[in-house]
């Protein structure tokens, strides 16, 4: 019997039984908590910056301060409406079986994989609005380049999006991994 045929058979086997493997529900459990853990911070997210925001637009109307709130709550309102479609069927498994529990992992894994694509996306686009907005309130203004490249905070802050993109890069390979061997069982 070739190494295929094997573990096609075993593959035939393992997703028709009805109690499913001790590993995939860890592995399953584990990754619910997560979601929960991210809803749990995308809340403290949205109430501390978007409080906060709206906070400062309400303690200083001006056109300015508006713009920023109204800006931060369109940010928040797309991240929200991407995590709402991306993982509204992805709390529990559709049966209570291994090939239930193995789909429910590859379609949270491609979730992940798209998350990680518009979370790079959201993180350009806030990263200009507010580099951008502080540009405007930097008095006197120097010219755009040198004040992007040479102040202390601006380096520290494509410090920190150089660590962020080398992070997403890292967990994007980690999740095609995974979902390259979530395929090959599934």
């Amino acid at each position: 019997m070739s190494m295929d045929a094997e573990l096609e058979t075993w593959r035939r086997e393992w997703q028709s039984e009805t109690a499913v493997p001790a590993d995939l529900r860890r592995r399953v459990e584990r990754q619910s908590r997560w979601l929960k853990i991210g809803i749990a911070a995308d809340i403290l997210v949205t109430v501390a910056i978007g409080g906060g925001v709206t906070a400062l637009a309400a303690r200083a109307p001006r056109p300015d301060m508006l713009l920023l709130a109204a800006a931060t709550w369109t940010f928040v309102a797309a991240a929200w409406a991407f995590r709402i479609a991306t993982t509204r069927s992805l709390w529990a498994p559709a049966a209570i079986d291994t090939a239930a529990f193995v789909d429910l992992s590859v379609r949270r894994c491609r979730s992940q994989l798209q998350a990680a694509v518009f979370g790079a996306a959201l993180y350009v686009c806030e990263l200009a609005f507010c580099m951008g907005w502080i540009y405007r309130h930097v008095a006197p203004r120097p010219p755009l380049l040198p004040w992007l490249f040479g102040s202390v905070f601006n380096r520290l802050v494509w410090l920190a999006s150089l660590a962020f993109f080398v992070f997403l890069a890292w967990y994007r390979r980690k999740k095609r991994a995974e979902l390259a061997w979530l395929s090959r069982i599934y």
